[in-house]
């Protein structure tokens, strides 16, 4: 058996929602929202609300009357479908242009 040398090791983190991370999130959602990307909740789905400072967080299970004021917080691998959703998007619509700046931003701060 032959071992492979590689010079560049490849590094891969997990993701936390940190309070920063919900924070950059939240001026994303409603850029997404005002374009009208919806989200269809889930049980188990997980959600952030302000309250003054901190954000509550919580995971609803048939109790969608709690997302009043929440926002989703989805999986990496959904968020890195919404930014190739939009990226795909055939518009000239400048909100459509600002959600896909803000995503990127936020991936690229956050994530990477």
């Amino acid at each position: 058996m032959q071992i492979t040398s590689f010079s560049e090791p490849t590094l891969f983190k997990n993701f936390t929602w940190t309070h920063d991370a919900i924070s950059g999130w939240e001026e994303v959602w409603y850029s997404l929202w005002r374009i009208g990307v919806m989200w269809e909740w889930q049980n188990s789905d997980r959600y952030a609300r302000k309250r003054g400072d901190i954000y509550n967080l919580f995971a609803v299970h048939n109790d969608p009357e709690r997302l009043e004021m929440a926002i989703p917080l989805p999986g990496m691998e959904t968020i890195a479908s919404m930014h190739e959703y939009l990226l795909d998007l055939p518009t000239d619509d400048p909100l459509a242009d600002h959600a896909t700046n803000l995503i990127r931003k936020w991936i690229k701060e956050y994530v990477e």
